[in-house]
């Protein structure tokens, strides 16, 4: 993916504060296995998991169809600059990191969206998501400071432009997260009911998004047997909701929690003709050259 510029610097004061206390925050809201797919040594190899899905996603009014890849791995957050740690240092961390192109007629429309969830309980670190296309580049950013979330934007749109603040809720996700996150729901003894999640937008957008977070609810649809491109899997279905049952999107996760598929998703999809259907799955240093 080619770097995606930046239409302007962030505000001193914003990319130089620090997430002091992550380990604290809240995490997600049912009870975690002590032995999962977080758990499992594989994470420990030095190589990162990397997905490879068959994509779709409207622009212009038109489905477009391209190739995504989610890298995922274990890292190190360090707490004063809220980047990765030079050293074993800081916070434990999964960084996911989604990387599109979509080609449209005229150019192509890149989206680079990183998660960092703290590995211990799954609460939210960090969020990144940038976009870039001929006509301009938007970022946006969310981190962890102390107990509280910040925010900051600089998207190229008129009436948009640089912004920062807060958000509300210190227990929020990010729906940009939740490809990870939702691996590790009670697929073996999933609630009668509904999950309540507050749960920040997709950013993964040109435009503005409100960073405000939506009550939410997740529902275990049931398994169900998947045909992708990798080939014919078993996977556990997930529905989440916003309010007025607003669509978030419908998520499939391997039902194979054991290595190499660590409940990894398998298949989504969402608002705005997204869908990913997994065509390979994998583990690289994918760095190195």
């Amino acid at each position: 993916m080619k770097l995606l510029a930046v239409a302007a610097l962030l505000p001193l004061a914003l990319t130089s504060c620090a997430g002091s206390q992550p380990i604290g925050a809240p995490g997600v809201p049912w009870q975690l296995r002590a032995d999962s797919w977080r758990t499992d040594p594989v994470w420990d190899d030095g190589l990162a998991e990397v997905c490879v899905y068959a994509a779709t996603r409207t622009i212009y009014g038109v489905p477009r169809d391209y190739e995504a890849t989610v890298y995922t791995n274990k890292q190190h957050m360090d707490l004063s600059t809220t980047t990765k740690a030079s050293g074993a240092g800081g916070v434990e961390v999964f960084k996911q990191h989604a990387a599109e192109r979509v080609p449209t007629e005229n150019y192509d429309y890149d989206f680079s969206t990183a998660s960092f969830t703290v590995t211990r309980n799954l609460a939210p670190y960090k969020l990144t998501a940038a976009t870039q296309e001929d006509c301009g580049a938007s970022f946006k950013q969310v981190w962890r400071d102390g107990t509280q979330l910040r925010w900051a934007e600089s998207v190229y749109f008129p009436d948009a432009g640089m912004a920062e603040g807060r958000i509300a809720r210190d227990d929020a996700q990010f729906v940009d997260a939740l490809p990870l996150v939702l691996r590790d729901f009670p697929f073996e003894a999933p609630p009668a009911s509904g999950t309540a999640m507050w749960l920040v937008p997709s950013q993964k957008d040109t435009h503005r998004v409100p960073f405000e977070p939506l009550a939410c609810e997740v529902t275990y649809v049931g398994e169900e047997v998947c045909e992708l491109p990798l080939g014919e899997l078993k996977a556990h279905h997930l529905r989440v909701t916003g309010p007025e049952a607003e669509a978030v999107g419908d998520y499939w996760f391997a039902a194979d929690g054991g290595a190499p598929l660590l409940h990894a998703l398998v298949r989504y999809e969402g608002p705005g003709g997204q869908s990913f259907q997994l065509s390979s799955l994998g583990r690289r240093a994918y760095w190195e050259r």
